[in-house]
């Protein structure tokens, strides 16, 4: 049997950081959102209310692509009051072959804030008025860093 990749938030700052090959595989996901029988179910949803947290499954499959994600991403908005973080996370990397597990991200929602800022540079290129040459960014959370 192969050996499963175990990768850190730390490792992965060093493999993925936020620069135009990011954002260009971004864009290349939407296209294939948008042409491509990519299957993607919704989102998992389990709350926790007692303790005011949520875990939110998500993955999809596409075609021709050698592998998946599973990412869980759990939200435990009172963990602040105790000295935690209110999200962290994780995703799971499986061969879409064999459905063996190739690798585990131990991210902490790095990957997903490198995402979500790609996804915005992507609908800034396509959205913006071509003489644009100023962005505003509004709010002060991970994105606007």
């Amino acid at each position: 049997m192969r050996r499963m990749k175990l990768l850190t938030e730390r490792d992965l700052k060093q493999i993925v950081p936020l620069d135009l090959k990011a954002v260009q595989c971004i864009e290349d996901a939407f296209h294939s959102l948008a042409t491509k029988k990519v299957a993607m179910p919704p989102i998992l949803r389990l709350d926790i209310p007692e303790h005011r947290g949520e875990v939110d499954v998500k993955t999809a499959y596409v075609p021709g692509v050698d592998g998946f994600a599973i990412k869980i991403s759990p939200g435990f908005f009172d963990n602040p009051k105790i000295g935690l973080p209110s999200t962290n996370g994780m995703m799971v990397l499986l061969s879409s072959k064999t459905g063996l597990v190739q690798a585990l991200l131990l991210d902490n929602g790095y990957l997903t804030d490198v995402r979500t800022a790609a996804a915005g540079a992507v609908a800034a290129k396509y959205l913006a008025r071509k003489d644009a040459f100023v962005a505003a960014i509004l709010g002060a959370g991970m994105q606007a860093k």
